[in-house]
């Protein structure tokens, strides 16, 4: 079964990085960015490591799935709708993270999750 989750593991990484434009984006790095925020904020055991990599894998690859579609509707990107989209992408992930996580960890997972808020709404009102 590890050997089955490994590679599948890789797939997704060989996958994603087809999909890498020019210009600095790498599905690889962002995935080994969030895996190690998440295995730094919950404490991830290897067990745990091992079954959320595909979990947060498929939940980065449905984010881009929807930045590409909207980027192909052209004209102005809808910045609220484009929002509550990756809400709800973010809600279904955490539901499936969720259910490897034990007890204390939920509640460590939502922590996480508002902090990376916090600092998305912080980088905001740099840029503004």
């Amino acid at each position: 079964m590890k050997k089955l989750s490994f590679a599948v593991l890789i797939v997704l990484l060989a996958v994603g990085a087809s999909y890498a434009q020019p210009g600095g984006y790498d599905p690889a790095a962002r995935l080994q960015k969030e895996m190690d925020g998440l295995t730094a904020a919950l404490t991830l055991t290897k067990d745990q490591v091992e079954k959320v990599t595909p979990i947060v894998a498929a939940g980065q690859k449905k984010q881009s799935e929807l930045f590409a579609k909207m980027r192909e509707a052209g004209g102005e990107v809808d910045r609220d709708k484009m929002h509550q989209e990756m809400n709800k992408l973010q809600a279904e992930t955490d539901i499936e993270l969720k259910k490897v996580l034990t007890a204390e960890q939920g509640p460590k997972l939502d922590a996480y999750r508002k902090q990376q808020a916090d600092e998305r709404a912080k980088k905001m009102q740099q840029i503004k």
